[in-house]
């Protein structure tokens, strides 16, 4: 694959969903490369329409560019473009190097490891860590005992490497779920700072599926800074997972998924809202734990919402949902940080959960 098509791949992967025009797509990677030429890539832009791997479409007086997945092709270059992006990434990162060989080696014959990514590589990096996002198969038989092994081993890697690894496991149901969604979460965030590391055909191969299914999948270009969630997104997001507060008048606002409001009231240690988690837990049925124990490890909440998680089984009858992530915390050997039994009882009763 030539420099200027990895580009142009690049940037439109990155942005998928959103609308990208010849001049944007310039600017883009302009702004990513430190350099960009119109003519070369007006050029490259036919060419790669001829080859049915984009299409163009007409907004105006601007030609719209679009990734064309009905080209069975285009997924062999998205996995190129995807190694290219990891041998570019880890060429000068001696230790990086050795803590992804470790992952690819110890995580190759892990049943059900669909892909592997990691997230935002660059910016983690700097901060002597990484985030990895394992997506894996869905066998309900046999999901638990394999997300088990993967703490394991990334327990293991990060006691040898002296490196702090999150790490986000989500079945093939949940991915897609959170990549469809309508609300701002991490998987859609992921979409624009990511490198598929393992298997990048197999992740691409998801996508397509969806897309050609009618499905709108659109990236987010900015990360969600849970010190930056304004008052009027909150109270909205409360209201809309069944937490209406006395006092705020309720404003539509940005729609935000439940675990990033979740992770936002524990950032911030709001006494006052730390009573409408269990709430909006026990009220929606959808929530991704796997998600949220991802935010808890990188926000430093594990033993918290453990103690949450403790709370809610033994006063929310039915809540089946919830025996799972206790026994990955307790595999995980986290210390359960007790929460107020008494107070959530009443709590819980006042919303009408029982």
């Amino acid at each position: 694959m030539d420099e200027t098509t990895y580009k142009i791949l690049d940037v439109l992967s990155r942005n998928l969903g959103r609308p990208t025009s010849i001049h944007e797509l310039t600017r883009k990677i302009k702004e990513m490369y430190g350099r960009a030429y119109y003519a070369n890539i007006h050029e490259k832009i036919h060419d790669l329409t001829q080859d049915n791997i984009i299409t163009l479409s007409k907004s105006g007086r601007s030609s719209i560019i679009s990734l064309y997945f009905e080209n069975y092709l285009l997924i062999d270059l998205l996995a190129e473009m995807e190694l290219m992006r990891k041998q570019y990434f880890l060429k000068e990162k001696q230790e990086m190097q050795m803590l992804m060989m470790e992952i690819d080696t110890l995580l190759y014959n892990v049943s059900f490891i669909k892909s592997i990514s990691l997230i935002n590589p660059e910016r983690n990096a700097k901060l002597n860590k990484t985030e990895i996002m394992f997506h894996i198969f869905q066998n309900k038989k046999d999901m638990e005992k394999t997300k088990i092994e993967i703490n394991t081993i990334m327990a293991s890697l990060q006691r040898i490497h002296n490196i702090r690894i999150n790490y986000l496991i989500l079945d093939d149901e949940m991915f897609l779920d959170l990549l469809k969604s309508n609300e701002s979460n991490t998987v859609k965030e992921m979409l624009h700072c990511k490198i598929a590391t393992l298997h990048p055909q197999s992740f691409w191969m998801s996508i397509r599926g969806e897309i050609l299914g009618g499905t709108m999948i659109i990236a987010e270009e900015h990360e969600i800074h849970l010190a930056k969630i304004d008052e009027e997104d909150l109270v909205f997001n409360l209201a809309r997972f069944g937490y209406i507060e006395f006092g705020p008048k309720i404003k539509i606002g940005k729609p935000i998924c439940i675990e990033y409001i979740i992770s936002a009231i524990m950032f911030h240690n709001d006494a006052r809202r730390m009573d409408a988690i269990p709430i909006i837990l026990a009220k929606n049925k959808k929530t991704s734990y796997d998600l949220l124990l991802f935010l808890a490890r990188r926000y430093n909440f594990e033993g918290k919402i453990f103690g949450i998680f403790k709370a809610l089984q033994n006063l929310v009858h039915g809540m089946t949902n919830i025996d799972e992530p206790i026994r990955l915390l307790e595999a995980m050997k986290i210390e359960e940080i007790k929460a107020n039994a008494k107070v959530m009882k009443e709590k819980l009763k006042l919303y009408n959960v029982t």
